[in-house]
């Protein structure tokens, strides 16, 4: 099934047992993918996993608010419609959503059939694979790995990313196909967390016809997909037990077998794997294999998170806002500057996904051809107090000193060290410090 003709997968948070199960039951006979998720820490582990077509939330949850949810759930939606369902009562709350950046609200009781008319008005068309993102390799800790992958490239070895969720070790893993011989072949990607356990021997393996009840006939599993080309298998910390063993045996002996199958096939492709997880920990409470670990830990690469890695952040938005707008036939918009200022500014907790998210879903709601900072944080308006908002100017500098102070913790207080991280002097990075903290003490003041 290709990701044009697969079925849309919907999010459906309700605490109602009986009103989500029926709503799921209802959405599924009209031909959606639904994921029922009954509380705030369940939906957002979800949207953590895989990025769903439409979320519908209920406005109040046993673990928190519809606000609450939303602006945990924003780095993670990306251009994905969310709507909320909400008792008359409520109503004030889904408008302060609505105007923070939720797509819409319904109120209960409402029309299924109108739900499911806006759901397929709402979902924007089907994402395909893009490129790997302008600006890796910018910063000095993406310039090593990119020479370490450059260098692993022509050595056909199993290479272990770590790192944490959402900094791109996918994108070092296909700059480290594409820069192989193997660059002409499949590059297939798995995620290990999201395979439903039952399905798992069937996807790796395959299986032939008649291997078990609903095998109508054979398919070809994801050793085979790969070919010479190169298998990803992310989150590899997640991986079944037993097929933990399963996979041990292939990178062992190098064949495997389709389920129902009576004949080994060799595996002529390189595997890499990613993970989040500590495997040390996993390891030791014998959640994980240690003879895999170092098969398949033959190198091990880092992956820095993106905090770590200021001067790529301008052009990794620039880049992504370039594919969204390619995607929605749209111009390429423009960064303005308070939200080139935010985004500097901004910690970056979910990394790269989270930055990939904010633009893309920026652009599908920007009214204009700038995007601005009010674009890409939507959810501050709900902790904007009464009064007037800050001046450019100062958004500016606030954004710029949180730079300058974030580049010296990095550095362990060195100030040549920050000065060589933001690309300036050691003395002008002295004198524009010490100038921001005087105003910073005036505006206080």
């Amino acid at each position: 099934m290709t990701p044009t003709d697969a079925p849309l997968h919907v999010l459906l948070i309700e605490d109602d047992a009986v009103l989500g199960g029926a709503l799921a039951q209802r959405l599924r006979l009209e031909g959606f993918r639904v994921e029922h998720a009954v509380n705030a820490a369940q939906a957002l582990a979800a949207l953590r996993q895989a990025r769903p077509d439409f979320v519908l939330s209920d406005i109040r949850l046993p673990d928190g608010s519809g606000e609450d949810l939303y602006r945990r759930a924003l780095p993670h939606l990306g251009d994905t419609p969310i709507v909320f369902a909400t008792a008359f009562a409520e109503v004030g709350q889904a408008v302060r959503l609505m105007r923070a950046g939720a797509d819409d609200y319904l109120t209960k009781p409402f029309d299924v059939e109108r739900l499911v008319q806006r759901i397929r008005e709402l979902v924007p068309a089907r994402r395909e694979p893009g490129a790997a993102p302008q600006g890796f390799g910018l910063s000095p800790a993406t310039a090593r790995l990119a020479a370490d992958l450059e260098r692993l490239a022509g050595r056909d070895v199993p290479v272990l990313l770590r790192g944490e969720t959402g900094v791109g070790k996918e994108v070092a893993a296909r700059v480290l196909h594409e820069r192989s011989a193997r660059a002409a072949e499949p590059f297939v990607a798995v995620n290990c967390a999201a395979v439903p356990r039952e399905l798992m021997e069937s996807q790796f393996f395959g299986h032939e016809r008649g291997a078990f009840t609903g095998a109508t006939g054979a398919h070809a599993g994801w050793f085979e997909e790969a070919g010479a080309g190169t298998l990803f298998l992310d989150e590899i910390g997640e991986l079944d037990p037993r097929l933990q063993a399963a996979l041990l045996r292939v990178l062992q002996d190098g064949v495997f077998r389709r389920l129902g199958g009576r004949q080994d096939l060799r595996f002529r492709g390189r595997l890499v794997a990613a993970t989040n997880a500590d495997l040390g920990a996993r390891i030791a409470a014998r959640e994980f294999r240690e003879d895999l670990f170092y098969r398949l830990a033959v190198v091990e690469l880092w992956v820095p998170p993106l905090r770590e890695r200021p001067a790529e952040v301008l052009a990794l938005a620039q880049g992504f806002a370039q594919q969204a707008a390619q995607r929605q036939g749209l111009a390429a918009p423009a960064l303005a500057a308070e939200a080139q200022a935010a985004l500097l500014a901004h910690d970056w907790p979910g990394n790269v996904r989270e930055l990939r998210n904010r633009v893309e879903r920026a652009l599908a709601l920007a009214e204009g051809d700038t995007l601005g900072s009010a674009d890409l944080f939507p959810e501050r308006a709900l902790d904007e107090p009464a009064g007037a908002p800050a001046t450019l100017a100062s958004a500016r500098e606030q954004a710029e000193l949180a730079q300058i102070e974030r580049a010296l913790e990095l550095s362990g207080g060195r100030l040549a060290e920050a000065a060589q991280r933001l690309g300036v002097s050691r003395t002008t990075l002295w004198k524009r410090r010490k100038k921001l903290l005087g105003e910073g003490a005036r505006q206080s003041g």
